[in-house]
């Protein structure tokens, strides 16, 4: 060990006398994109002994991993182990410790004076303590060296919705002194972290969900396919703006209706809750929508020559179409659907313009649409 490396011992010994922290416990949460670092201060002022301990969570193989990462070489227990039976002579014996760790021949671990001191006496009884406890967590098999640039263990979680939560115990520091004709490793530093992080693990909603987001999505593409088709051929068919025309779409839409009944579920998953919320739009878009023979002769029996019910009806559409407009992320159905609504506002707006007397029933009913107009250039307008 040089001169400096002793110096550098001693005063990390003598301020912090083996560095025993009161324990700190952490709340955090972890995701499968998004880990948790902490930055540890192992002696306050000295940054080259600096710790970061990361905890990552990978959610396809349902573990945690917790790391311990640092400018120094580590080392760590991974049980209790009492001092005199481990440490002969000042030095840490590698085959005494009762788990197999991988350790070079020719290599000397040996404890520093400060160190040794630092412990309470008899020292033969001091108990090094395994580095991490757990909760709801089973450690993976891993291989365990002497020398270590990093510290790692990754854990299988044991239950989706158990409390986690991992413990950080004793944390030992080294220096080295290599040659071609040995190996030094002097243990110059212990710390008692004594740091629990109770750990909140945010799983992605959609995870696992693929086929339901596909059986989602194609009932939400065979419900539009429908209702455009619907719409399309009594819209366009003056052929249709007969009593003829008016029971065909009825027998059309009561099939269209018992076809694409309401979805009444929600799901976690955003992508699929979006197709739930899109589906249910065309399918109260098909339960409102009514023939243009029946239209028409409603308002022919008012003044304004659209009846209250009419106008009403007007205004569910515009509130259906801006709510497709929302959901939808088509260009060309959100352009069809914007259409749409000027296409009903300018016929009720034509109406006013020839029928200046409406009844109070028929002017109840056109705030109602005003409302909904509102909502639409509001939502859908852009100046």
């Amino acid at each position: 060990m040089n001169i400096l490396n002793k110096l550098i011992a001693g005063f990390l010994i003598l301020c912090s006398g083996c560095a025993a922290m009161a324990q700190t416990v952490k709340q955090i949460e972890v995701a499968g994109d998004e880990p948790y670092v902490d930055h540890v201060a192992l002696v306050p002022g000295s940054t080259d002994m600096d710790l970061l301990v990361k905890i990552a969570f990978n959610e396809p193989e349902n573990s945690l991993t917790v790391s311990l990462i640092s400018y120094r070489r580590l080392f760590v227990f991974q049980s209790d182990v009492r001092y005199s039976h481990v440490v002969r002579w000042h030095k840490l014996k590698p085959e005494k410790l009762p788990y197999v760790v991988e350790s070079d021949e020719l290599a000397r671990y040996k404890l520093s004076k400060p160190l040794r001191k630092s412990f309470s006496s008899p020292r033969r009884k001091h108990v090094f303590k395994r580095w991490i406890d757990y909760e709801g967590l089973q450690p993976q098999p891993a291989e365990y060296r002497m020398v270590n640039d990093y510290i790692e263990q990754t854990f299988d979680i044991l239950y989706k919705e158990a409390p986690v939560s991992v413990t950080l115990g004793d944390l030992l520091v080294m220096s080295e002194e290599l040659t071609p004709k040995k190996k030094k490793y002097d243990l110059f530093f212990q710390v008692s972290m004594d740091r629990k992080y109770e750990i909140t693990i945010r799983r992605d909603p959609c995870f696992g969900k693929e086929e339901a987001l596909q059986a989602a999505a194609a009932r939400t593409e065979s419900v539009r396919a429908g209702f455009r088709s619907f719409e399309q051929k009594f819209a366009d068919e003056s052929s249709m703006n007969t009593p003829a025309g008016a029971k065909i779409f009825n027998e059309v839409k009561e099939l269209l209706v018992a076809q694409f009944p309401r979805v009444d579920e929600t799901s976690p998953c955003p992508d699929i809750q979006q197709n739930i919320d899109l589906y249910n739009s065309y399918v109260d878009s098909i339960r409102n929508m009514q023939s243009r023979y029946v239209m028409e002769v409603e308002a022919k029996a008012d003044v304004l020559g659209l009846s209250a019910d009419a106008i009403l009806n007007l205004a569910r559409k515009i509130d259906n179409h801006v709510n497709r407009w929302l959901l939808t992320s088509d260009p060309a159905e959100k352009k069809d659907l914007a259409a749409a609504c000027r296409e009903i506002i300018g016929s009720v707006r034509s109406h006013l313009g020839g029928s200046p007397e409406i009844s109070g029933s028929q002017a109840a009913a056109l705030a109602v649409f005003y409302r909904a107009e509102a909502y639409f250039r509001k939502t859908c307008v852009k100046e």
